[in-house]
């Protein structure tokens, strides 16, 4: 059974029955299960007794419910979504300058060097591939060892959060032409000897998936919820078919170099598109550091702050250690030192133990209060819908939905008006609770939105999130 979910009780011609929701069996092939049922008697007593309950029948695990919308079994109808989803985070706001900037030189060597192009298309697509495969697979081997984790576990972990807006940083002051390392950080530039271009296209692919983790998009949520209840290697075909579609629109360039024709031609105005790109990329910086003051405690965060600025001498003085003689040397090892100086705090940051709103906190539009199972199962015995975002700080899609939809009036009128209570279960920090609870709708991480109706099985919403679907589900006009 489901531990959190509600117990009705009644008496059916002087037989106790107790209602309980089915939760999942591993590996059990029993046809009856013990349990032991405690209770309060009438004369204020307590009570137990040792039970042997029949099981009726296979139970199927919950945490295939959203997928079951998109048949979960079919595993190339699962690997189909996890290529076209990832095709879709090139035009996700996070990822889109790190893909311009592969575009870029694309522009730049399709007509002169298409065997380069080509090797950087296959190096860019390895980059992509290894990230993924590397993130997901030790997502799946800590699960297997226990550990409640889902996708984005890693952005959970405030060092984490911190180097990413480190890496952002860099990439932004390379675009703008504070520092430059060879033909570019990210491979964008002039041409450079052979070993560079190789680690820029790699380290290019790598880059791109690590700013596309916090924008999961549209049908990615049944194919990463399946990776990770289905045997490992399915699981890692799904990550690696994702990382395919994130790579596919690069890939086909810089293997059909005449596609180039319809691009548009280089020229001076490249180099100032590249400059204008490093303003996005500063501003993803400023939003990690932005998820890091929900994360971490203490001085974490003015010690990111100061590392921030080390990072950025750091650059400033690389670039002009360039050259021979002591002074080049000697700014060497001053960036080196500032790099450090900059890293070393990252490792002692502390996480926050919880995040998320308090009790009647204003959230958009919405009065909020925190994600509670047991508080949920109070609303729902007292038949009180209930309406839950899933969300995270670092989850782009659900800050974008909290911007539109829940600060939208009418659809906060609606919810007083149906006396719905909106609860908020942030993610930001690890919460083995709330990662129980996205499991059970078959959720491998953020957003999700589920709705209580009194009476009726949970409701869950597709992604993206609309306005109108909130209105009619909770005023009940669209269930």
């Amino acid at each position: 059974m489901e531990p959190s979910a509600a117990q009705t009780v009644s008496n059916d011609g002087g037989d106790l029955v107790i209602a309980m929701k089915p939760g999942w069996i591993d590996g059990h092939d029993e046809s009856t299960l013990d349990g032991v049922l405690t209770f309060r008697a009438s004369d204020g007593g307590r009570r137990a007794y040792a039970l042997t309950a029949a099981v009726p029948a296979p139970i199927v695990k919950p945490a295939l419910q959203i997928a079951a919308r998109t048949a979960p079994t079919n595993i190339p109808l699962l690997l189909a979504f996890a290529f076209f989803g990832g095709v879709i985070l090139n035009v996700m706001p996070c990822v889109f300058p790190i893909v311009f900037i592969k575009a870029a030189s694309f522009m730049r060597s399709a007509g002169e060097k298409p065997a380069e192009v080509r090797r950087d298309g296959m190096l860019y697509t390895a980059g992509v591939l290894a990230t993924f495969l590397l993130i997901g697979g030790v997502l799946l081997l800590l699960r297997s060892g226990g550990e409640q984790l889902g996708w984005g576990f890693h952005l959970q972990a405030p060092w984490v959060v911190a180097l990413s807006a480190y890496i952002l940083l860099l990439v932004g002051l390379n675009l703008s032409g504070v520092f430059t390392v060879g033909e570019s950080l990210a491979g964008g530039g002039e041409s450079l000897t052979k070993k560079g271009g190789v680690a820029g296209a790699f380290f290019t692919g790598a880059l791109a998936v690590v700013v596309a983790a916090p924008c999961i998009g549209p049908l990615l949520s049944a194919p990463m919820g399946a990776a990770l209840i289905l045997p490992p290697f399915a699981g890692l075909l799904i990550f690696a078919v994702l990382g395919l579609g994130l790579a596919a629109p690069y890939l086909v360039l810089s293997l059909s170099p005449g596609l180039g024709r319809h691009l548009p031609k280089p020229g001076p105005w490249m180099s100032v598109f590249k400059q204008a790109l490093a303003f996005p990329v500063f501003a993803a910086a400023a939003y990690f550091i932005w998820v890091l003051a929900q994360q971490a405690v203490g001085a974490g965060l003015g010690a990111v702050l100061g590392g921030a600025v080390f990072m950025a001498f750091a650059a400033w003085s690389f670039e002009r250690s360039k050259g021979d003689g002591r002074s080049a040397f000697v700014l060497r090892i001053v960036s080196a030192l500032a790099a450090l100086i900059a890293i070393a705090p990252l490792f002692t940051l502390e996480a926050a133990e919880s995040a998320g709103v308090e009790n009647g906190e204003q959230y958009g539009a919405m009065t909020a209060e925190p994600f509670n199972s047991e508080t949920l199962d109070a609303y729902r015995a007292s038949h009180i819908p209930v309406f839950i975002d899933f969300t995270a700080a670092w989850c782009v899609t659900c800050q974008f939905d909290k911007m539109t939809v829940f600060s939208d009036r009418e659809v906060a009128e609606v919810f007083s008006d149906a006396g719905a209570v909106f609860m908020v279960a942030d993610w930001t920090v690890r919460d083995p609770e709330i990662t129980a609870a996205l499991e059970s709708f078959g959720a491998s991480g953020v957003p999700l939105y589920v709705y209580y109706t009194p009476g009726e099985e949970p409701h869950v919403f597709d992604i993206p999130l609309t306005k109108k679907a909130v209105r009619e589900a909770v005023s009940g006009a669209g269930l």
